[in-house]
């Protein structure tokens, strides 16, 4: 499951990742047939689409804001939501990305 902490176990209090806890050192996630990183660069956390790894995407980033919530927005600037987990931000970002029924987001696409 996205943004479970990795390599813990059911039993040792698993918890989801949150948004502050990345670090400059990239998370690679699986979502909805995807492969994602994220990655903290200057206070925000920039999450690119790493699933053709010849082709990475930038697909939004997440900014801190008030609280405890980060303003999530996509490459373009636009506010995708405010969430303080992973798994939200990846999947507010995708479906702002994705237009109802099209076809998954790409380096040529949405």
């Amino acid at each position: 499951m996205l943004g479970l902490v990795p390599g813990a176990k059911p039993d040792q209090g698993v918890h989801a990742l949150g948004l502050g806890e990345i670090t400059s050192n990239p998370w690679v996630f699986k979502c909805m047939g995807r492969v994602y990183s994220a990655a903290r660069s200057g206070g925000a956390v920039v999450m690119w689409d790493v699933t053709d790894i010849t082709r990475p995407f930038p697909v939004g980033r997440a900014e801190p804001g008030s609280e405890d919530l980060w303003s999530v927005h996509t490459p373009r600037g636009l506010l995708a939501g405010r969430t303080d987990g992973t798994l939200y931000a990846i999947a507010a970002l995708r479906e702002a990305s994705l237009p109802a029924g099209g076809p998954p987001p790409g380096p040529f696409g949405p």
